[in-house]
């Protein structure tokens, strides 16, 4: 392996081992010797561990988490990357090789541009995530298409960008979800773009395992486990003040703000309609059991969101509190700023 790989591959995983092996042999699999395949074990309590580490190959890092951090493990395994280039990856998902020269190269013949998204395939029905082929110059656009990212692969940054997410000092689930909700690679795409974006309609990922959806990348403790799941309303709402707080911090003109704050608002008014939609409820039972779906459902009947006169009067209650809320993130993402370990001189 290269001494400076051109690109990392960090895989987060917990208690899936035999599709947390799959997706690193499938990693592994290829020939290339100047890239790096990083696995952080979110404190497994099955046999993911030793699965893992009986793989020999120089190109493999593997890393134990001291305890279950949920998010968390995304945020600290891109503190182990050693490419030029960084992307994560679900643990049951398969990268498409035959489009790294393509990613690679679009970095390099791009120098202004620090993040590059891909286009995927998500689920048994093989659902498209897809970008068109561009490069997105203007920043409110940028923006918003990395703060509404809700996937774990098909975004690929330059590990030099890392430091503005790294800075942060995230001690706990609560910051997490502080600064990123559930969303822990959008956040890091909201991070490391400045004003400009590309994105390709080349399908980069796939997924291919199929694993039910566990949660376990949301519950790391008793408060945690009070939350929502993210497909809730209410943590949707959460999302967007935390997008809000992202934004307003970027160093970017009070216009190019405000114009962004706009869209992610209008577009939480318009996804109140999602709630009730008979789409979204098939692709929970894609990935959930027919208890968690049915108690999705029975909340989404007390809110009274299957009706519009209910999701109106929803959604203008939760942007009367939005100020407040948006009070309490910001002082949240400040103390996260000047809470940064010393380090000694």
């Amino acid at each position: 392996m290269t001494s400076t790989p051109a690109i990392s591959f960090l895989v987060c995983t917990r208690n899936r081992a035999e599709v947390a092996r799959e997706c690193v042999r499938h990693l592994l699999g290829s020939l290339r010797d100047d890239i790096e395949v990083v696995v952080r074990d979110n404190c497994s309590t099955d046999n993911s561990v030793e699965l893992l580490r009986a793989i020999d190959d120089v190109r493999l890092k593997i890393h134990v988490a001291p305890e279950n951090q949920g998010t968390r493990s995304f945020f600290e395994i891109s503190k182990l990357a050693r490419g030029k280039i960084v992307t994560w990856l679900s643990d049951e998902d398969d990268f498409q090789f035959e489009h790294l020269d393509f990613i690679l190269a679009m970095f390099h013949a791009n120098p202004g541009c620090n993040s590059v998204f891909g286009s995927i395939l998500v689920g048994a029905a093989a659902r498209r995530v897809m970008f068109a082929d561009e490069t997105v110059t203007d920043p409110v656009r940028a923006s918003i298409t990395a703060l509404s990212f809700s996937g774990c692969g098909g975004l690929f940054v330059r590990s030099s960008t890392l430091a503005a997410a790294n800075c942060l000092n995230v001690r706990d689930a609560n910051d997490a979800y502080a600064l990123w909700n559930y969303y822990p690679v959008g956040f890091f795409a909201s991070r490391c773009i400045d004003r400009m974006l590309i994105t390709t309609s080349r399908v980069v990922v796939i997924q291919s395992r199929f694993a039910r959806t566990t949660n376990n990348w949301s519950k790391t403790g008793s408060q945690a486990s009070e939350r929502l799941a993210h497909y809730y309303p209410e943590s949707v709402f959460d999302r967007l003040s935390s997008n809000l707080v992202n934004l307003y911090l970027k160093q970017l003109p009070l216009l190019v703000r405000l114009s962004g704050a706009r869209q992610l608002i209008r577009t939480f008014r318009l996804q109140t309609a999602s709630y009730s939609n008979h789409a979204l409820h098939d692709l929970l039972r894609e990935n959930y059991n027919s208890e968690t779906v049915e108690s999705y459902l029975s909340h989404i009947k007390a809110l009274r969101l299957d009706h519009s006169v209910g999701r109106f009067l929803w959604s203008q209650g939760k942007l009367l509190a939005l100020p407040l809320k948006l009070f309490h993130i910001l002082n949240h993402w400040r103390k996260l700023e000047s809470n940064q370990p010393q380090t000694s001189p």
